[in-house]
């Protein structure tokens, strides 16, 4: 129970401890503070209560909460950094608790006068991250008409302490997303195909179709032509661009280790097996895997392979649990796969399901990597590089 003049000590921490599991993964940051803020209104029970921060550019504060039958009217308002309470608590960085607003020098009386709000007592308390100052708390009159006291300086400063959290993790997102963003934006100016060839910009065109669709595709085309630079501008363009690429060279492992990547293994699964591993297959899920030179796959593999692409189950090497995923297979080959299935090197099943479409480069074609955006209707020809002639 909540006393007059004291809180109970095991309404906050309850509170605290049902919000506090939220603050990590911030997924609505205005919902999050709107709830604090309410929490700790009512743990002081306040009348009303207000989060307010610190705009550097124009040096005043606004309200990003309010609570109250006047929160609306409120938050219209902003407070300069060293005017009013809120305004003295933002520039020096100390909780202040005021038993009478009306007595106190540093109380702005203009927003309580516009909005028609009678301030008897505040505390009010600094919202910080890592030492420095973004804003403050602030309640307003406790309901029973006593004050505020020393433990109701406390609890909001715990309230305040978890909103500062729940910034600090909203911002540290943000900052992880645009990193993320600009990362991609430069890996993809990085990995551009350009060239003056009609037939490459028709190759070009039809990987921008294709990447619209969910079609597994085989991309032939000699080395050094740029498969896997063709993979990556598909997967770039295509619907599960915000998820991973992930690309396996399955001409680089044996037989065993190439199950292993693929598939993964479970602990103990054979010698040295000390921890469960995942797959390419589990690490592409929802994205894209490119599996380059799939020519060279074994037999043994190859079988493996096509149950996937058939019913998107497979399992991990010593493991007897089913996992499903849902991954596109971009693969590429330098060698003519009709004629590996005709002399009995590559199952002819597998082919039918990699080659639902073919994108073929040509031999010529001018491939590099540019810092400029591709364009499948802008060709951009380097000097002293070869440029097919059609």
């Amino acid at each position: 129970m909540i006393h007059t003049d004291t809180v109970d000590a095991t309404a906050p921490i309850e509170q605290l401890k049902a919000i506090s599991s939220w603050v990590s993964s911030v997924q609505d940051l205005d919902k999050l503070l709107q709830l604090i803020i309410e929490s700790a209104t009512n743990v002081v029970r306040a009348e009303a209560a207000s989060l307010l921060l610190v705009d550097a550019k124009t040096g005043s504060l606004y309200f990003k909460v309010a609570t109250g039958t006047k929160g609306a009217e409120v938050k219209e308002f902003r407070v300069k950094i060293g005017e009013g309470i809120a305004g003295h608590v933002a520039r020096t960085g100390q909780p202040l608790l005021i038993a009478d607003a009306k007595q106190d020098s540093r109380w702005m009386r203009t927003i309580s006068d516009r909005v028609d709000f009678e301030t008897r007592s505040m505390a009010c308390v600094p919202l910080k991250i890592n030492d420095r100052t973004i804003g403050v708390v602030q309640v307003l009159n406790k309901r029973d008409a006593s004050r505020f006291t020393q433990a109701d300086m406390d609890v909001l400063e715990e309230f305040s302490n978890l909103a500062a959290l729940a910034i600090g993790s909203a911002r540290s997102l943000e900052q992880v997303r645009q990193e993320n963003q600009d990362l991609k934006k430069a890996l993809g100016e990085k990995h551009q195909i350009i060239g003056k060839s009609l037939t490459l910009a028709k190759v070009l065109e039809d990987a921008q179709k294709l990447s619209r669709t969910k079609t597994t595709a085989l991309i032939q085309g000699e080395s050094g032509t740029g498969k896997e630079l063709l993979a990556r501008l598909i997967h770039r363009e295509s619907p599960r661009k915000e998820n991973p690429l992930v690309v396996l060279n399955c001409a680089a492992l044996p037989e065993t280790l190439l199950e292993s990547e693929l598939f993964g293994y479970e602990k103990g699964a054979f010698t040295g097996a000390t921890s469960r591993k995942t797959g390419k297959f589990e690490a592409a899920h929802e994205g894209t895997l490119f599996l380059d030179e799939i020519g060279e796959m074994a037999p043994g593999i190859q079988a493996k392979l096509l149950r996937v692409l058939q019913e998107g189950v497979f399992y991990r090497v010593g493991g007897n649990t089913p996992i499903t995923v849902d991954v596109r297979v971009l693969s590429a080959t330098n060698k003519d796969l009709k004629k590996e299935v005709e002399a009995g090197n590559f199952r002819e099943d597998l082919y039918y399901r990699l080659n639902v479409v073919q994108l073929t480069i040509p031999p010529c074609a001018n491939v590099s990597r540019t810092s400029r955006p591709w364009s499948s209707t802008s060709w951009i020809s380097l000097k002293k590089r070869p440029v097919c002639p059609t």
